[in-house]
């Protein structure tokens, strides 16, 4: 019995320990992401984190757990990793390179992003080559990867990158292993990927803009080239996900419900794609048992779309539903060829495009008003592109118009704003890079922007986001003091307290809310003389009412006093009771329902959804009885990989 003991004991260490290493960060054989902390400047780390956070996501999404920290915690999260990849590393002190070059000493291989550190250059065995910007839109727009990629690597990956830290090449210690090439699919003369003595350099760093199955796999590869066994584990995760698609359990659960489809077209489609799944799951299980884990999770992806094809072909259409898609980039899914964009939406049944034109600081149109863009400068009118190419396929146009946030703004422009007071101050004085919605001079301005859209293009409505406060506690400065307090003819004993937690925090609040929505107001008004048959729409937080004293949106009274036709509300988020609960509180009343046309985070900061998840929320916004939905963001995940799977079924014509 003694041995029996023995070996629970055994077992029980080694869970425990397991559960300790990964509370720790301190998994065995793990890839480790480690983000720009005291090696970047103040300034940058937010932007370093939120890449590290993308590189997280398309781990797990390839089939890996990574552990993700700060540089500040690398003694911390490199032991016992094989794979340590450094998201904007820029300067790392020498202590930092010591603990690197035990790391790479003891086995460890990094994957270098976007570094100027000439230590850790020379312990990968590359050479530095300087700053460089792009003198153009597009120039630096994919990665061609050479005959000589380690496997799984893709051949080529899209992403626009605006600038580089250049490095070369070190004979007997690098190569080159993928280079830029432009939008016109001409080679650069700047590397984008090297292969040095201890792993991989990045001359800039993988973007959130699209094309990410192929960047998680690079990622994957890459990791897998130096620690081999990542693949097995890839593979295996990869199975489990094929096969709990949707509620359907299994390619066996999948076969069911498509020979229940009446149509014979559909049924076929169906069942053509669940022949393909049972056929990529059998290879997929042959190549893991035979010890051929690289195969396995080729199979394993290729199955996990195709029963994604297949959940979405048991799916059927609603008529007159708006299917809409947010395109953040201003520029479709192809600059330069905005009918290829629109056909592509059209073809894929998408009914409405809200399209990013403009905000305070910068402008995709032709404006008077707001400070030209570097995409109008280099490309032109983005919106009137996008008109032309739309109007003759059917697809409504919405112009999408930041608000109060400063997101594009020059320094200039910024100046512009600080000189006349228009900028949210904090309760420490400093100011925020947010326009005050108190300030009727801004609200003028963003209602003249309207105007100017509304009245000059064949719009068929305008689209308000960030109409908003930043936050609640970090825009009690001064400046919004003496607003308050003239606006209501009373002084404050004690601020921010009073307002804050005191007896004047409802007031506070109402008030806030009351300035924003004098601006939805206003642009109503505007429309109402200029456009009345334009529709309209905003994009909004999606907890109703904590988002009141939130951020100043109440957006349930500007239904009730017919101010918007459409409520987006931006319900990102991959638990799909959160999703559920969401669209059920937006949805409690007829009056309120017929107005909202809930978001879908596909590729949102907060979420990123396989295309069953997205389908799962659309039955969930169907049951709600809302006229339609909205997905965010046009991408060439959505383009590639979840418009097709909705075409099968959700928006088949």
């Amino acid at each position: 019995m003694w041995y029996r003991w023995l070996l629970i004991l055994v077992i029980a260490v080694g869970w425990l320990a397991g559960i300790g290493l990964a509370q720790g960060g301190m998994l065995s054989n793990s890839v480790v992401i480690v983000h720009g902390e005291l090696s970047l400047a103040p300034a940058d780390r937010g932007f370093s984190l939120a890449l590290a956070r993308h590189a997280f996501r398309w781990y797990r999404e390839a089939g890996i757990d990574a552990v993700m920290g700060g540089d500040s915690r690398l003694d911390d999260l490199l032991p016992g990793s094989r794979v340590a990849l450094l998201v904007q590393v820029a300067n790392p002190s020498p202590g930092q390179l010591a603990t690197l070059r035990r790391y790479v000493n003891g086995g460890g291989r990094l994957i270098v992003c976007y570094s100027s550190s000439p230590g850790l250059a020379d312990l990968m065995g590359v050479e530095l080559g300087g700053y460089v910007r792009s003198n153009g839109s597009g120039r630096w727009a994919e990665m061609r990867f050479e005959a000589t990629r380690p496997a799984g690597v893709p051949a080529s990956v899209r992403q626009n990158s605006p600038n580089l830290f250049l490095v070369k090449p070190v004979a007997g210690a690098s190569q080159v292993l993928a280079w830029w090439y432009d939008r016109a699919g001409v080679r650069t003369t700047e590397p984008a990927w090297l292969r040095g003595r201890n792993g991989f350099w990045m001359t800039h760093v993988l973007l959130g803009d699209g094309d990410v199955a192929a960047k998680a796999q690079l990622l994957l590869a890459l990791a897998a080239s130096c620690d081999p066994s990542l693949w097995g584990g890839a593979a295996d995760r990869k199975l489990a996900v094929a096969r709990q698609t949707g509620p359907v359990h299994g390619v066996a659960g999948m076969l069911k419900q498509a020979k229940r489809l009446e149509d014979p077209q559909r049924q076929a489609v169906a069942l053509a794609a669940v022949k393909n799944a049972d056929q990529r799951e059998k290879v997929a299980v042959a190549a893991r048992r035979d010890g051929q884990p690289f195969q396995a999770w080729l199979q394993a992806e290729a199955l996990c779309r195709q029963m994604e094809l297949a959940y979405g072909s048991l799916q059927v259409p609603r008529n007159g539903e708006i299917r809409a898609v947010w395109d953040q980039s201003g520029q479709g899914l192809y600059p330069g060829d905005w009918n290829r964009t629109c056909q592509i939406l059209k073809d894929h049944g998408i009914s409405d495009l809200y399209l990013c034109v403009g905000g305070a600081g910068f402008s995709h149109y032709r404006s008077q008003l707001l400070p030209p863009s570097r995409l109008f400068l280099e490309q032109g009118d983005q919106l009137a592109a996008c008109l032309a190419a739309a109007k003759p396929r059917g697809l409504r146009v919405h112009a999408w118009l930041f608000c109060f946030c400063t997101e594009q703004c020059s320094e200039e422009r910024v100046m512009f704003f600080r000189n006349r007071g228009w900028l949210l101050t904090g309760e420490d004085g400093r100011e925020r890079r947010w326009l005050d919605p108190a300030v009727p001079e801004v609200r003028n301005m963003l209602v003249q922007a309207a105007r100017e859209v509304a009245t000059r293009y064949r719009v068929d409505g305008l689209h308000l986001d960030f109409v908003r406060y930043p936050d609640f506690a970090g825009s009690l400065g001064p400046t919004i003091r003496r607003r308050f307090e003239e606006a209501t003819t009373r002084k404050c004993g004690e601020w921010p307290a009073e307002v804050k937690s005191g007896p004047r925090r409802e007031e506070f609040a109402r008030w806030r809310s009351d300035r924003v929505a004098e601006l939805v107001a206003d642009v109503r008004n505007m429309l109402r003389r200029e456009g009345p048959d334009k529709v309209l729409s905003a994009a909004v937080y999606g907890k109703y009412p904590s988002c009141l004293a939130a951020v100043g949106q109440d957006w349930e009274a500007w239904v009730r006093a017919g101010l918007v036709d459409y409520l987006l509300p931006m319900n990102y988020t991959e638990d799909p009771a959160m999703f559920a609960e969401l669209v059920g509180n937006q949805s409690r009343a007829r009056w309120l329902r017929q107005h909202v046309l809930p978001g879908i985070g596909v590729t949102a900061a907060e979420s990123r959804l396989r295309p069953s998840q997205v389908i799962d929320q659309i039955r969930t916004v169907r049951a709600a009885d809302c006229p339609g939905f909205a997905l965010f963001d046009l991408d060439t995940y959505l383009e590639q990989d979840v418009l097709p799977v909705l075409k099968a079924g959700v928006t088949a014509k």
